[in-house]
């Protein structure tokens, strides 16, 4: 009972974290981004910063919103590891190097085979054009700074945040309280999934199995480095999709 109470409480500070990295980002936002546009339109004019003003948001709220949770992955690392922030995210040598490259071939094999076979069916195009946030489907709007930070988001701090917070944190936490790997493995991912269809819940379908192999390799490797490594591999690759289909589009 002791440790099924302390496994709740430990999933509501989880949600109360990214909570509050919503409301922050959200705050932040509007008074950094809100405040820097009123001072643009009073300088420069309404027509010459319209277009980029809800990019700006989604940028600085979405960076903001990542950095929150990589503060709250190492301050929580820091006390699960008795002030060894590395021991408490997990991170430390990757076991089976083999086996997490294969699943970033894995990774790799499905967003190819998703792009041929939305080739092919148009509904499918559809169904991800609806479900890709929309600073990614429009990865070439906004000038070549905005493209960089867009890159950076989706393949540099997304990936690291996420990770070191779900499957990195909250997962050794779990283990540490006992639960299985199956258990851990469906607590890390579902509020990662939920998280990502906030905006989109049709998401939560299109990266069921990018959850599961960032469980697989988070498992397989003994580190949050593992699962981390596939992260980035997977989102690389996606945004290296979009880039060809902008050039080739």
């Amino acid at each position: 009972m002791a440790e099924r109470r302390s496994t709740v409480l430990l999933l509501l500070g989880m949600i109360a974290w990214v909570a509050a990295g919503l409301v922050a980002a959200f705050v932040l936002s509007v008074v950094a981004v809100g405040g820097a546009l009123a001072w643009l339109h009073h300088g420069l004019g309404p027509e010459l910063v319209g277009e980029q003003s809800v990019l700006l948001y989604v940028l600085v709220g979405s960076t903001a919103f990542q950095a929150t949770l990589l503060a709250g992955a190492v301050r929580q690392g820091r006390l699960a590891g008795n002030g060894d922030w590395r021991f408490g995210l997990g991170i430390g040598r990757i076991r089976h190097v083999g086996r997490v490259a294969l699943l970033c071939v894995v990774m790799i094999g499905c967003l190819l085979g998703f792009v041929l076979l939305s080739a092919r069916i148009p509904a499918l195009r559809d169904f991800a054009k609806s479900v890709t946030p929309d600073i990614m489907a429009r990865l070439e709007e906004g000038g070549p700074f905005a493209v960089m930070a867009k890159v950076a988001l989706a393949v540099v701090l997304a990936p690291i945040s996420e990770e070191l917070f779900f499957r990195g944190w909250l997962w050794e936490s779990l283990r540490r309280r006992g639960h299985g790997v199956l258990s851990t493995a469906c607590l890390t991912a579902l509020p990662w999934l939920l998280l990502h269809g906030l905006d989109s819940p049709a998401r939560v379908l299109f990266l069921l199995p990018a959850a599961l192999v960032f469980s697989l390799a988070r498992h397989y490797g003994g580190s949050v480095l593992a699962s981390l490594v596939v992260h980035v591999t997977n989102n690389a690759v996606a945004v290296l999709l979009e880039v060809i289909a902008v050039v080739m589009g």
